[in-house]
């Protein structure tokens, strides 16, 4: 299947690890202290990054909005501290707004369903390509250049160390 696990999914990894792998082979009360704080911190990751674009864009937008009013609020109040507030205003407070980012279930739903939709392509472009369709060769060539890019896209961004292994 042409998915890839989503990065919840790679620090649930981490965390099973930590629970079934790391925890029982500790003999020191600290150290599960430390393991068991570390899986918290992990967890409180997992479910910040479902929501910190979408939190960043609406930030972004109200502190534009805010350098604004705080300026109209000086108005013409003389002085240089006035000048700076209403050159911030002008600069970051003139900043376009950043539009509404869907959520990550949105997207990660849309994204699960084109990639089948890749997967379930296959087996139509090979039936297409045996009964000789060369548009079905053509389609089959731009997949091919299209999962190139993501699979160099992939591993660009998700390269494992030396010390990486996978779980069997």
């Amino acid at each position: 299947m042409l998915t890839k696990p989503t990065s919840s999914d790679m620090i649930e990894g981490v965390m099973t690890a930590l629970a079934k792998d790391v925890l029982p082979e500790l003999t020191s009360e600290r150290a599960q202290v430390v393991v068991i704080m570390a899986q918290g911190v992990l967890q409180a990751v997992r479910q910040r990054i479902e929501v910190e674009q979408q939190a960043m864009a609406a930030e972004h937008n109200d502190m534009t909005a805010l350098f604004r009013e705080m300026a109209a609020a000086l108005g013409e109040t003389p002085g240089a501290e006035a000048d700076r507030m209403r050159a911030r205003a002008r600069e970051l407070g003139g900043q376009d707004d950043m539009p509404q980012v869907p959520s990550f279930a949105t997207i990660n739903g849309s994204y699960r369903e084109l990639s089948q939709g890749l997967v379930d392509s296959m087996p139509d472009l090979d039936a297409l390509i045996r009964a000789g369709n060369p548009g079905a060769e053509k389609a089959l060539a731009k997949a091919r250049e299209y999962m190139g890019k993501r699979v160099a896209g992939d591993f660009a961004t998700n390269v494992a160390g030396v010390g990486m292994a996978g779980r069997g």
